[in-house]
């Protein structure tokens, strides 16, 4: 074992030993004793431990001092010095034994290893749940929530450690009685549990009928476990799920009760899935599979299952996706002579031809290439190959089958291309292609040419027209085989004009595979104006169906610019339109830092850049249905010549978002020479459907005179249900925990004062404010000298800084080290933190290296005088009387799926006080106060007269309803560790008021209302039988179908219009997260009424004011989001 490893191993035994400190009061000390199994009075346990706990001080001094430690000599003795503290830790244990002996507790003889294992999972189910929860799965740890007297809680069972590489068998029997009745209710739990905390989706369910018939099942009630690998969707008609379901199979047929495994997919016979950018998984069958799987029986043999009617076969593909599969050269160069494979996966399938089961392996290349090019050739070869490149490549694939052993696929084509040169006056023959694809009954021949066209000021380019030839093995007009000729259309066509007077020139690219076709086009008119523009046509939507969708940009630039007053000048002037199209705004805040905005913001050299401009057009702007986009723009100027040049344009998405985009410039003396240059690309969003806003920028290749700059900054104001607020320049503090950001997280803000090979001084830093945390820090890095003999160094600092009291806490970092050939001559190695300013301190670890001597110092020295930096207290009562004396905190609010479709006449002030309806409610909310929990300090001032507040309806007709909830920001209401600012949520709902209705019952009336429907009957031309019989019956089949064009059906209030929006009856509803108050040992809800608090404040105050009635509950009960809460 490394020094390293072993270092890491012996630091978290110290960390686990080192939860004992937190026992810090008699009813704590009692509890933490009746885990293991011994009843303590409160008092004597708490002496008890006063020497474990000195022990575990001086342990956790040495993991500090051995963290800072970087050479091996100094990580040897610090070990050395930590198994000495773990001796001494022992000893202290067998000290805490003997003083309860002496207090007369009984049966102390196991209670050192009992400590110990409770220490140690205590501290695995803190930092890793997922592995405690792997090992109470495998029964190496005996958990038992109401154990018999005098037995722990917990406890590892370290003789199963052998067994379960021995005898994995005899576990099971001990545990889940796997031999004689299956205790498979507790197998479900721990399964469950561990599926939780390591973040896994799915969960406990009924069992499903079909699961049911296929495992043979009688009795109800049963439940099953559902791990979903992948899903993907979110309506009834798009959602999918592929994933496993784990089952009890009941005892049947002289079998006893085992465990069933069976796969399922919900959503279809078929689904895919991303895997990455590159990579995707596909599963496909032609029958329902969840028939399909193997149940586990005692004494250990596995049954299979395969409850299916007629031929079945099913494939699980995990391949490179076409568009984003990258060639592997094997032999040869990029572009040049080589043999490569493009496109790789692997299959697994099942099926059963002929009625027998088949089972089989394969792996695929999408295309193996070979490829050869003369220009890379000698002389020799060269001036005999003259313009000769051949291209061949087929599909290939290779497995092995259970009946046909090994198997061999494959498809390919040839393709050869010859330079010609054939001048035919105003036209050339530049080239001729030829394509040779075999398939399974047929033969393609493609020939095309690539010509070129010089008409004086006109030139032209047409690649790849010609005839396209198939030959098909079937009867035509050769007798047996059947030939077809006809013309290729080409793949692309150019265009360029050199008239004096107007330049430039297009590009027009075909590709009918895809059914897409993209242009380009920019033409100069006497450097006076310019015209560009460039599109992408689709006649294919992105699932394969037909359809049209487009995009196209436009924009005219001015050359000299038009003045428009104080040195501001337009540029130019542009619009974007879409037909089917939806802005990707997550592609749209990627291409701020990867350049993407410039292809479309007034782009240079449109023709030459066609094809990025194309593809950033097809990803930032991906095809969808009945979406359509428009998008002005406009670049202005200031200054002559232009100092400065900001190009903006704001897309709209109808119906949808909003995006703001654009590029800022800076460039001073001049464009063309500039000592200074700054660009910043940048890119907003208003989405209204998440309700939010956020605004992303970055700098690029940007600098004064010789000094680089880059960075980027991102700001969120989120106002939903999720509220946030984070502005960040550079980026953030390394231990904060950002929220989900819908832009890349921020780069460093940094400058280059030095960039050469043998010396670099960099300095970088970042600036934040969060609801819960303002954070900024830097850094400087240097370096001199060269690969044999250098000198580097670094100085860090990170802050965060709270503002009642008034208080930051300063980390600093600082090191310098001196390396002749790798190995470290000199170094000084600072870490601490400081902390002020009402006193200041610092603490930390230096180091001092030399050759192989290392000494290091601790630092924990405080100096100044202590200030009172609190702000003065605030009122709180008279502050929510306020908000609540507010009318636009008072609302009235309607019934559900109910409306007003009347206009109300206008009232007084008076008269319109407040108008209720009959059976809606009253809604009183407000946000400047949290209610129901305990209030540290309001903004960054202490309460003054109250610290918890409620409200409740004293009389006046009207009875709660329901609690009001609104987002706070729970940072500015109670005290945070530093740990808890980094790492809580920005925003939470707390109770901010109430919803009041009528009391008593409500009156409410049903929807449906009886109508007997009659017709009337007019006959024009015979006054009397027009008064005979003047109504009629309408039958029932005749009424619904006029109904269906009558005008009340096309009226937008109707049931029908309504349903048009709403078409589906099944619903998925995203319930917020809630959190739930459980037992440490189970995860099991502490009370009926504490697994749905909406809040983790409320939670953790429910908790609190638990313990205050009882102590013993100290370290019993947890706080934790409700999903991992164990039925």
């Amino acid at each position: 074992m490394s020094q390293n490893a072993l270092t890491s191993l012996l630091c978290d035994i110290a960390v686990a030993f080192g939860s004992i400190a937190d026992i810090d009061t008699a009813e704590r000390a009692a509890a933490f004793f009746a885990k293991l199994g011994y009843a303590v009075p409160g008092a004597a346990a708490l002496g008890a431990l006063s020497g474990l706990k000195s022990a575990v001080a001086g342990l956790g001094g040495s993991v500090r001092a051995s963290a800072s430690i970087d050479s091996d000599n100094g990580k040897l003795a610090a070990n050395i010095d930590l198994v000495a503290r773990l001796a001494a830790v022992t000893d202290a244990m067998r000290q805490v034994q003997s003083a309860l002996q002496g207090a007369g507790v009984p049966n102390l003889g196991e209670l050192v290893p009992r400590l110990t294992d409770q220490l140690l999972l205590d501290h695995i189910d803190r930092a890793l749940p997922q592995l405690h929860e792997g090992l109470l799965l495998m029964g190496l740890i005996d958990c038992n929530a109401t154990p018999a007297n005098g037995q722990p809680m917990r406890r590892i069972n370290w003789r199963r450690l052998s067994a379960l590489l021995t005898a994995p068998g005899e576990i099971a029997r001990d545990v889940y009685r796997f031999d004689t009745n299956l205790d498979i209710d507790l197998l479900l739990a721990r399964l469950e549990a561990l599926m939780r905390a390591s973040g896994m989706p799915g969960g406990r369910y009924p069992q499903s009928a079909a699961t049911k018939a296929a495992l043979g099942n009688a009795g109800t009630g049963l439940p099953e476990l559902r791990f979903p690998f992948f899903q993907k969707g979110f309506t009834p008609e798009t959602y999918s799920q592929f994933g496993i379901t784990i089952s009890p199979a009941e005892a049947t047929g002289g079998k006893k009760k085992g465990v069933a495994l069976l796969p399922y997919i919900r959503g279809g016979n078929s689904f895919q899935f991303n895997v990455c950018d590159r990579g995707e998984l596909v599963f496909s069958s032609t029958a329902d599979i969840r028939k399909v799987g193997f149940a586990l029986r005692p004494p250990l043999s596995a049954e299979g299952l395969f409850d299916l009617t007629g031929a079945f076969g099913a494939n699980l593909a995990i391949r490179e996706k076409k568009a984003r599969a990258e060639e592997v050269i094997l032999i040869g160069s990029p572009g040049g002579t080589r043999l490569s494979v493009q496109g790789l996966g692997f299959n697994v399938f099942a099926g059963t031809p002929q009625g027998k089961l088949d089972l089989g392996v394969e792996a695929e290349i999408g295309a193996f290439r070979f490829v050869i090019d003369a220009g890379e050739a000698d002389g020799f070869l060269q001036k005999v190959l003259s313009g000769l490149h051949v291209e061949a490549e087929t599909d290939l694939a290779f497995g092995m089958a259970l009946l046909s052993g090994f198997t061999f696929r494959g498809g390919g084509k040839l393709a050869l291309e010859l330079s010609t040169h054939i001048d035919l006056g105003p036209a050339k023959i530049e080239g001729i292609r030829l394509g040779l694809g075999p398939s399974n009954d047929r033969f393609s021949l493609d020939t095309g040419a690539l010509l070129k066209f010089d008409l004086g000021p006109l030139k032209a380019v047409v690649e790849d027209i010609g005839l396209s030839t198939g030959l098909d093995f079937r009867p035509g007009n050769l007798g047996p085989a059947n030939l077809s000729v006809g013309f290729k259309p080409p793949k692309g066509v150019g265009l360029s004009v050199d008239a004096g007077v107007v330049t430039g020139g297009g590009y027009l690219s075909l590709d009918p595979e895809r059914g897409e076709y993209a242009g380009a086009i920019e033409l100069s008119f006497s450097g006076i104006v310019a015209l560009k523009a460039f599109g992408l046509i689709s006649t294919r939507m992105p699932d394969g169906s037909k359809g049209f969708s487009l995009v196209i940009i436009i924009s005219v630039e001015f050359g000299t610019g038009i003045q428009l007053g104080f040195g501001f000048t337009l540029l130019a002037v542009g619009g974007l339109i879409g037909l089917n199209r939806t802005m990707n705004l997550e592609a749209l805040m990627d291409g701020v830092r990867t350049g993407a905005i410039e292809s479309i913001m007034f782009p240079r050299d449109v023709v030459a850049n066609a094809p990025k401009i194309i593809s950033d057009l097809r990803t930032l702007f991906p095809a969808q249905e009945g979406t359509f986009l428009i998008g002005p723009m406009a670049k202005l100027g200031w200054g002559t010549p232009t100092l400065v040049s900001v190009s903006l344009g704001i897309i709209i998405e109808i119906p949808g978002n909003i995006a703001i985009i654009g590029v800022l410039k800076v460039a001073i003396p001049a464009e063309d020479a500039p000592l200074i240059i700054l660009q910043v690309n940048f890119a907003g969003a208003i989405e209204f459907d998440k309700q939010r806003i956020y605004f992303f920028a970055s700098l690029f290749e940007s600098r004064v005179v010789f000094l680089t700059i880059d960075g980027e900054m991102g700001l969120l104001v989120a106002f939903g249900d999720d509220a946030n607020f984070v502005v960040s320049v550079g980026g953030f503090h390394p231990r904060f925990a950002p929220p989900p950001l819908p832009f890349p997280s921020p780069r460093r803000i940094s400058v280059s004062l030095l960039s050469t090979p043998v010396s670099r001084v960099r300095i970088e830093g970042y600036f934040a404010v969060t609801a819960n945390t303002v954070q900024f820090g830097a850094r400087v890095e240097v370096y001199f000298g060269f690969s044999a003999l250098n000198v580097k160094g670094h100085l860090a600092f990170d802050a965060l800084f709270q503002f009642s009291p008034f208080r930051f806490i300063i980390e600093i970092s600082a090191s310098l080290s001196a390396n002749v050939f790798g190995a470290g001559l000199f170094s000084v190695r600072v870490r601490g933190e400081l902390q002020g300013p009402a006193k200041w301190r610092i603490r930390g670890q230096g180091s001092i290296s030399l050759l192989f001597w290392d000494v290091d110092v601790d630092i924990n020295e405080s100096w100044g005088e202590s200030a009172d930096t609190l702000l003065p207290p605030v009122a709180v009562l008279p502050l929510l009387a306020g908000e609540y004396a507010k009318m636009e905190n008072w609302r009235a609010i309607l019934p559900p799926a109910n409306g007003l479709f009347v206009t109300l006449r206008k009232m007084s002030a008076e008269e319109a006080a407040l108008v209720l309806h009959p059976v809606g409610h009253l809604a009183i909310s407000q946000r400047a106060v949290p209610l129901a929990i305990k209030l540290d300090k309001i903004g960054n001032q202490a309460p003054s007269d109250v610290n918890r507040l409620t409200i409740d309806v004293g009389g006046g007709g009207l009875a709660k309803r329901d609690d009001a909830f609104e987002p706070f920001a729970p940072a500015l209401f109670q005290n945070f560790s530093d740990a808890d600012k980094l790492s809580r949520p920005a925003f939470a709902p707390e109770k901010s008021g109430l919803h009041l209705s009528a009391a008593g019952a409500d009156l409410r009336t049903s929807r449906m209302v009886k109508r007997i429907v009659r017709y009337e009957e007019i006959i024009i031309d015979n006054n009397f039988k027009r008064f005979t019989r003047r109504f009629f019956l309408f039958a029932g089949t005749l009424f619904n179908f006029f109904l269906d064009g009558a005008a009340i059906t096309h009226c937008a209030l109707s049931k029908a219009a309504k349903t048009k929006l709403d078409p589906f009856a099944d619903k998925i509803t995203v319930m917020p997260e809630t959190f739930t108050v459980a037992f440490q040992a189970t995860n099991k809800a502490f009370a009926a009424n504490a697994g749905a608090f909406r809040s983790e404040a409320s939670a953790r105050q429910f908790m609190n004011d638990v313990v205050a009635n009882d102590p013993a509950l100290v370290d019993a009960v947890h706080v934790i989001p409700s999903y991992e809460r164990a039925a």
